[in-house]
Protein backbone atom coordinates (compact mmCIF):
# COMPACT_ATOMS: atom_id res chain seq x y z
CA UNK A 1 0.00 0.00 0.00
CA UNK A 2 3.07 2.30 0.82
CA UNK A 3 4.11 2.43 -2.89
CA UNK A 4 1.20 3.58 -4.03
CA UNK A 5 1.42 7.28 -4.46
CA UNK A 6 -2.73 7.50 -3.40
CA UNK A 7 -1.07 6.76 0.65
CA UNK A 8 1.57 9.66 0.58
CA UNK A 9 -1.49 11.51 -0.47
CA UNK A 10 -3.62 10.58 1.96
CA UNK A 11 -0.72 10.90 4.42
CA UNK A 12 -0.16 14.31 2.96
CA UNK A 13 -3.49 15.42 3.20
CA UNK A 14 -3.65 14.12 7.05
CA UNK A 15 -0.75 16.02 8.02
CA UNK A 16 -1.97 19.48 6.25
CA UNK A 17 -5.32 19.03 7.76
CA UNK A 18 -3.77 18.57 11.46
CA UNK A 19 -1.65 21.99 10.60
CA UNK A 20 -4.76 23.96 9.48
CA UNK A 21 -6.80 22.77 12.55
CA UNK A 22 -4.09 23.27 14.82
CA UNK A 23 -3.88 26.97 13.48
CA UNK A 24 -7.45 26.94 14.02
CA UNK A 25 -7.71 25.63 17.35
CA UNK A 26 -4.80 25.32 19.09
CA UNK A 27 -5.36 28.61 20.76
CA UNK A 28 -8.42 27.13 22.08
CA UNK A 29 -6.89 23.84 23.49
CA UNK A 30 -3.89 26.12 25.23
CA UNK A 31 -6.26 27.83 26.52
CA UNK A 32 -8.74 26.13 27.96
CA UNK A 33 -6.64 22.61 28.68
CA UNK A 34 -8.59 21.15 31.01
CA UNK A 35 -12.56 21.69 28.94
CA UNK A 36 -10.46 20.40 25.95
CA UNK A 37 -9.29 17.49 28.20
CA UNK A 38 -12.58 16.33 29.50
CA UNK A 39 -14.31 16.89 26.23
CA UNK A 40 -11.99 14.42 24.31
CA UNK A 41 -12.33 11.83 26.82
CA UNK A 42 -16.10 11.66 26.67
CA UNK A 43 -15.90 12.04 22.65
CA UNK A 44 -13.27 8.99 22.44
CA UNK A 45 -15.31 6.28 23.53
CA UNK A 46 -18.22 7.43 21.24
CA UNK A 47 -15.26 7.32 18.59
CA UNK A 48 -14.54 3.94 19.66
CA UNK A 49 -17.94 2.56 19.59
CA UNK A 50 -18.93 4.37 16.19
CA UNK A 51 -16.25 2.37 14.23
CA UNK A 52 -16.92 -0.86 16.29
CA UNK A 53 -20.29 -0.67 15.04
CA UNK A 54 -19.85 0.59 11.33
CA UNK A 55 -17.25 -2.14 11.15
CA UNK A 56 -19.37 -4.96 12.42
CA UNK A 57 -22.65 -3.64 10.29
CA UNK A 58 -20.75 -5.52 6.97
CA UNK A 59 -23.38 -8.63 6.71
CA UNK A 60 -20.56 -11.03 6.29
CA UNK A 61 -17.38 -10.08 8.13
CA UNK A 62 -16.48 -7.08 9.62
CA UNK A 63 -14.31 -4.46 7.45
CA UNK A 64 -10.62 -4.26 7.83
CA UNK A 65 -9.46 -2.07 11.62
CA UNK A 66 -6.54 -1.03 9.02
CA UNK A 67 -9.21 0.40 6.00
CA UNK A 68 -11.68 1.45 9.07
CA UNK A 69 -8.70 4.18 10.69
CA UNK A 70 -7.68 5.22 7.49
CA UNK A 71 -10.97 6.44 6.49
CA UNK A 72 -11.71 7.80 10.09
CA UNK A 73 -7.99 10.09 9.95
CA UNK A 74 -9.33 11.23 6.76
CA UNK A 75 -12.53 12.51 7.80
CA UNK A 76 -11.23 13.50 11.07
CA UNK A 77 -8.04 15.18 9.80
CA UNK A 78 -7.37 15.70 6.42
CA UNK A 79 -11.64 16.16 5.42
CA UNK A 80 -12.39 18.50 8.65
CA UNK A 81 -9.15 20.58 8.75
CA UNK A 82 -9.34 21.61 4.98
CA UNK A 83 -12.81 22.44 5.69
CA UNK A 84 -12.10 25.19 7.84
CA UNK A 85 -10.82 27.77 5.28
CA UNK A 86 -12.67 26.28 2.75
CA UNK A 87 -16.03 26.94 4.42
CA UNK A 88 -14.87 30.47 5.50
CA UNK A 89 -13.81 31.38 1.95
CA UNK A 90 -17.02 30.03 0.31
CA UNK A 91 -18.84 32.56 3.17
CA UNK A 92 -16.95 35.33 2.34
CA UNK A 93 -18.33 35.06 -1.23
CA UNK A 94 -21.54 34.59 0.39
CA UNK A 95 -21.01 37.61 2.48
CA UNK A 96 -19.78 40.26 -0.29
CA UNK A 97 -22.65 38.68 -2.95
CA UNK A 98 -25.99 38.44 -0.83
CA UNK A 99 -25.01 40.10 2.07
CA UNK A 100 -23.61 39.57 5.39
CA UNK A 101 -27.48 39.59 6.71
CA UNK A 102 -27.66 36.97 4.51
CA UNK A 103 -24.66 34.63 5.05
CA UNK A 104 -25.32 34.91 8.79
CA UNK A 105 -28.29 33.02 8.30
CA UNK A 106 -27.91 31.04 5.51
CA UNK A 107 -24.41 30.83 4.96
CA UNK A 108 -23.60 27.54 6.61
CA UNK A 109 -26.17 25.52 5.31
CA UNK A 110 -24.79 26.43 1.83
CA UNK A 111 -20.93 26.68 2.04
CA UNK A 112 -20.70 23.58 4.49
CA UNK A 113 -22.96 21.17 2.61
CA UNK A 114 -20.85 21.59 -0.58
CA UNK A 115 -17.07 22.12 1.07
CA UNK A 116 -17.58 19.42 3.70
CA UNK A 117 -18.96 16.34 1.82
CA UNK A 118 -16.69 16.29 -1.43
CA UNK A 119 -13.81 16.39 0.72
CA UNK A 120 -15.33 13.66 3.08
CA UNK A 121 -16.16 11.60 -0.01
CA UNK A 122 -12.98 11.93 -0.97
CA UNK A 123 -11.56 10.12 1.19
CA UNK A 124 -13.65 6.94 0.40
CA UNK A 125 -11.87 7.70 -3.25
CA UNK A 126 -8.04 7.98 -1.65
CA UNK A 127 -8.51 4.36 -0.02
CA UNK A 128 -9.72 3.06 -3.26
CA UNK A 129 -6.77 4.39 -4.82
CA UNK A 130 -4.82 3.14 -2.13
CA UNK A 131 -6.20 -0.68 -1.88
CA UNK A 132 -8.83 -1.39 -4.84
CA UNK A 133 -9.78 -4.51 -2.93
CA UNK A 134 -11.50 -1.96 -0.33
CA UNK A 135 -14.49 -0.68 -2.16
CA UNK A 136 -15.88 -3.39 -4.70
CA UNK A 137 -19.47 -1.94 -4.71
CA UNK A 138 -22.24 0.20 -3.13
CA UNK A 139 -21.87 -1.87 0.55
CA UNK A 140 -18.63 -1.03 0.54
CA UNK A 141 -18.75 3.10 -0.24
CA UNK A 142 -21.51 2.90 2.10
CA UNK A 143 -19.42 2.14 5.53
CA UNK A 144 -15.94 4.01 4.47
CA UNK A 145 -18.11 7.13 3.62
CA UNK A 146 -19.57 6.90 7.25
CA UNK A 147 -16.61 6.01 8.93
CA UNK A 148 -14.61 9.09 7.10
CA UNK A 149 -18.00 11.04 8.49
CA UNK A 150 -17.75 9.53 11.55
CA UNK A 151 -14.40 10.83 12.03
CA UNK A 152 -15.17 14.45 10.81
CA UNK A 153 -17.65 14.42 13.22
CA UNK A 154 -15.73 13.70 16.11
CA UNK A 155 -13.33 16.69 15.12
CA UNK A 156 -16.35 19.14 14.76
CA UNK A 157 -17.57 17.83 17.90
CA UNK A 158 -14.55 18.73 19.48
CA UNK A 159 -14.33 22.26 18.12
CA UNK A 160 -17.76 22.66 19.76
CA UNK A 161 -16.49 21.83 22.94
CA UNK A 162 -14.07 24.57 22.82
CA UNK A 163 -16.39 26.98 20.99
CA UNK A 164 -19.49 26.38 23.81
CA UNK A 165 -16.32 27.40 26.86
CA UNK A 166 -16.00 30.71 24.86
CA UNK A 167 -19.76 31.30 24.32
CA UNK A 168 -20.69 30.79 28.09
CA UNK A 169 -18.03 33.18 29.64
CA UNK A 170 -15.18 30.53 30.14
CA UNK A 171 -15.63 29.89 33.65
CA UNK A 172 -17.20 26.72 33.55
CA UNK A 173 -14.72 24.59 31.23
CA UNK A 174 -16.43 21.23 32.21
CA UNK A 175 -20.03 22.35 32.63
CA UNK A 176 -19.64 23.43 29.00
CA UNK A 177 -17.96 20.40 28.37
CA UNK A 178 -20.76 18.07 29.10
CA UNK A 179 -23.26 20.37 27.60
CA UNK A 180 -21.50 19.66 24.10
CA UNK A 181 -21.31 16.30 24.33
CA UNK A 182 -25.02 16.15 25.60
CA UNK A 183 -26.27 18.34 22.52
CA UNK A 184 -23.81 17.01 19.75
CA UNK A 185 -23.31 13.37 20.88
CA UNK A 186 -26.60 12.46 22.65
CA UNK A 187 -28.60 14.42 20.54
CA UNK A 188 -27.38 14.86 17.45
CA UNK A 189 -24.92 11.80 16.92
CA UNK A 190 -27.41 9.41 15.30
CA UNK A 191 -27.93 11.74 12.12
CA UNK A 192 -25.03 14.01 11.86
CA UNK A 193 -21.95 13.68 9.37
CA UNK A 194 -21.57 9.67 9.48
CA UNK A 195 -25.36 9.03 8.14
CA UNK A 196 -24.79 12.13 5.60
CA UNK A 197 -21.49 10.69 4.36
CA UNK A 198 -22.81 6.88 4.31
CA UNK A 199 -25.44 8.17 1.66
CA UNK A 200 -23.00 9.61 -0.80
CA UNK A 201 -20.09 6.90 -0.24
CA UNK A 202 -22.68 4.37 -1.53
CA UNK A 203 -23.54 5.96 -4.50
CA UNK A 204 -19.35 6.34 -4.75
CA UNK A 205 -19.21 3.07 -4.27
CA UNK A 206 -21.40 2.06 -6.95
CA UNK A 207 -19.34 3.70 -9.52
CA UNK A 208 -16.07 2.70 -7.94
CA UNK A 209 -17.39 -0.80 -8.40
CA UNK A 210 -18.35 -0.97 -11.59
CA UNK A 211 -18.01 2.29 -13.63
CA UNK A 212 -21.21 3.28 -16.45
CA UNK A 213 -23.50 5.67 -16.98
CA UNK A 214 -25.60 4.70 -14.53
CA UNK A 215 -23.13 4.05 -11.75
CA UNK A 216 -21.95 7.69 -12.49
CA UNK A 217 -25.43 9.07 -12.44
CA UNK A 218 -25.93 6.98 -9.09
CA UNK A 219 -22.65 8.08 -7.67
CA UNK A 220 -23.97 11.83 -8.48
CA UNK A 221 -27.28 11.92 -7.13
CA UNK A 222 -26.14 10.36 -4.01
CA UNK A 223 -23.35 13.13 -3.62
CA UNK A 224 -26.63 16.03 -4.09
CA UNK A 225 -28.72 13.99 -1.33
CA UNK A 226 -25.87 13.98 1.07
CA UNK A 227 -25.67 17.80 0.58
CA UNK A 228 -29.23 18.42 0.44
CA UNK A 229 -29.37 16.22 3.82
CA UNK A 230 -26.55 18.20 5.46
CA UNK A 231 -28.14 21.81 3.93
CA UNK A 232 -31.42 20.69 6.14
CA UNK A 233 -29.50 20.12 9.13
CA UNK A 234 -27.85 23.29 9.18
CA UNK A 235 -30.96 25.21 8.09
CA UNK A 236 -31.99 27.81 10.26
CA UNK A 237 -35.56 25.83 10.34
CA UNK A 238 -37.14 23.60 13.26
CA UNK A 239 -34.94 25.09 15.64
CA UNK A 240 -34.58 23.63 19.35
CA UNK A 241 -33.38 20.61 21.06
CA UNK A 242 -37.11 19.31 21.36
CA UNK A 243 -37.04 18.83 17.47
CA UNK A 244 -33.79 17.77 17.11
CA UNK A 245 -35.69 14.12 16.23
CA UNK A 246 -37.94 15.75 13.66
CA UNK A 247 -34.92 17.30 11.96
CA UNK A 248 -32.87 14.29 11.87
CA UNK A 249 -35.26 11.93 11.19
CA UNK A 250 -34.87 12.61 6.87
CA UNK A 251 -30.84 11.97 7.37
CA UNK A 252 -31.16 9.04 9.26
CA UNK A 253 -33.96 7.20 6.96
CA UNK A 254 -31.87 7.98 4.21
CA UNK A 255 -28.38 6.79 5.21
CA UNK A 256 -31.09 3.26 6.70
CA UNK A 257 -32.43 3.01 3.32
CA UNK A 258 -29.21 3.88 1.77
CA UNK A 259 -27.51 0.34 3.81
CA UNK A 260 -30.58 -1.67 3.20
CA UNK A 261 -30.13 -1.39 -0.51
CA UNK A 262 -26.51 -1.80 -0.91
CA UNK A 263 -26.76 -4.88 1.59
CA UNK A 264 -29.66 -6.67 -0.17
CA UNK A 265 -27.23 -5.89 -3.44
CA UNK A 266 -24.46 -7.32 -1.53
CA UNK A 267 -26.34 -10.88 -0.39
CA UNK A 268 -27.88 -11.34 -3.76
CA UNK A 269 -24.20 -11.60 -5.19
CA UNK A 270 -22.88 -13.58 -2.59
CA UNK A 271 -25.69 -15.92 -2.92
CA UNK A 272 -25.12 -16.48 -6.44
CA UNK A 273 -21.75 -16.86 -6.30
CA UNK A 274 -22.06 -19.38 -3.70
CA UNK A 275 -24.40 -21.35 -5.51
CA UNK A 276 -22.21 -21.10 -8.94
CA UNK A 277 -19.36 -22.00 -6.63
CA UNK A 278 -20.98 -24.99 -5.53
CA UNK A 279 -21.91 -26.16 -8.74
CA UNK A 280 -18.03 -26.15 -9.82
CA UNK A 281 -17.37 -28.13 -6.71
CA UNK A 282 -15.14 -25.41 -5.21
CA UNK A 283 -17.49 -25.14 -2.13
CA UNK A 284 -19.23 -28.35 -0.80
CA UNK A 285 -22.86 -28.13 -0.02
CA UNK A 286 -23.64 -26.36 3.18
CA UNK A 287 -20.59 -24.65 3.33
CA UNK A 288 -22.23 -21.28 1.92
CA UNK A 289 -24.28 -21.02 5.02
CA UNK A 290 -20.93 -21.34 7.41
CA UNK A 291 -19.38 -18.00 5.05
CA UNK A 292 -22.41 -16.18 5.21
CA UNK A 293 -22.75 -15.82 9.16
CA UNK A 294 -19.23 -14.59 11.86
CA UNK A 295 -20.86 -16.80 14.49
CA UNK A 296 -20.81 -20.04 12.31
CA UNK A 297 -17.31 -19.52 11.19
CA UNK A 298 -16.35 -18.72 15.10
CA UNK A 299 -17.84 -21.51 16.58
CA UNK A 300 -16.32 -23.67 13.70
CA UNK A 301 -12.83 -22.39 13.96
CA UNK A 302 -13.28 -23.59 17.67
CA UNK A 303 -14.48 -26.77 16.85
CA UNK A 304 -10.90 -27.43 15.23
CA UNK A 305 -7.45 -27.88 17.05
CA UNK A 306 -5.29 -25.16 17.95
CA UNK A 307 -2.08 -24.51 16.08
CA UNK A 308 -2.07 -25.50 12.18
CA UNK A 309 -5.19 -26.75 11.88
CA UNK A 310 -6.99 -23.61 13.00
CA UNK A 311 -4.48 -21.31 11.20
CA UNK A 312 -5.20 -23.22 7.77
CA UNK A 313 -9.20 -22.90 8.48
CA UNK A 314 -8.92 -19.14 8.68
CA UNK A 315 -7.12 -19.31 5.13
CA UNK A 316 -9.19 -21.47 3.19
CA UNK A 317 -12.50 -19.22 4.66
CA UNK A 318 -10.47 -15.92 3.57
CA UNK A 319 -9.76 -17.47 0.36
CA UNK A 320 -13.25 -18.32 0.21
CA UNK A 321 -15.11 -14.97 1.12
CA UNK A 322 -12.26 -13.14 -1.29
CA UNK A 323 -13.47 -15.84 -4.12
CA UNK A 324 -17.26 -14.43 -3.55
CA UNK A 325 -15.97 -10.63 -3.48
CA UNK A 326 -13.83 -10.67 -6.49
CA UNK A 327 -16.81 -10.73 -8.68
CA UNK A 328 -18.49 -7.60 -7.43
CA UNK A 329 -15.49 -5.65 -8.98
CA UNK A 330 -13.04 -2.57 -8.52
CA UNK A 331 -10.83 -0.27 -9.47
CA UNK A 332 -8.19 -3.18 -10.74
CA UNK A 333 -10.15 -6.47 -11.34
CA UNK A 334 -8.14 -9.10 -11.60
CA UNK A 335 -9.43 -12.05 -14.01
CA UNK A 336 -7.25 -14.44 -13.11
CA UNK A 337 -7.46 -13.70 -9.15
CA UNK A 338 -10.96 -16.30 -9.21
CA UNK A 339 -8.68 -19.10 -10.72
CA UNK A 340 -5.64 -18.53 -8.51
CA UNK A 341 -8.29 -18.56 -5.47
CA UNK A 342 -9.90 -21.41 -6.21
CA UNK A 343 -6.59 -23.48 -6.88
CA UNK A 344 -5.61 -22.07 -3.74
CA UNK A 345 -8.82 -23.85 -1.78
CA UNK A 346 -8.31 -26.92 -3.60
CA UNK A 347 -5.13 -27.09 -2.09
CA UNK A 348 -6.02 -25.46 1.61
CA UNK A 349 -8.70 -27.88 1.81
CA UNK A 350 -5.99 -31.39 1.24
CA UNK A 351 -3.50 -29.74 3.85
CA UNK A 352 -6.62 -29.06 6.15
CA UNK A 353 -7.80 -32.50 5.89
CA UNK A 354 -4.23 -33.97 6.51
CA UNK A 355 -4.13 -31.68 9.57
CA UNK A 356 -6.95 -33.20 11.12
CA UNK A 357 -9.22 -30.83 10.14
CA UNK A 358 -12.60 -30.53 8.64
CA UNK A 359 -12.39 -31.15 4.93
CA UNK A 360 -15.89 -29.38 4.26
CA UNK A 361 -18.41 -27.38 5.81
Amino acid sequence: MTRRPAFWLWAAACLLGVWIAFRGIGVGVAAFPAGAIIGFALLTPTLVVGVWVLRRLHPVRSRPLGYALIAVAWGGLAAFGMALPANAAFQAILGKTAGPGFNSVWGASIAAPVDEEILKLLGVAVLALMAPAAVRGPLDGWGYGALAGLGFQFAENFLYVLNTIVLTGATQDANAAFFSFGSRVIGGAWWSHWAMTAVGGAGLGCLLGRASRTSLAVAAGALLLAMALHSWWDAPVLPGVLLLPVKGAPILLAAIVAYRIARRRYLSHFRRTVHAETAKGVLVPGEGHVLAFRKWRRKEWWGVPAGEPRRLLARLRADQLELIEAGLGGLEPDPLAADRLRADIQIVRHRLGSAGGPRAA
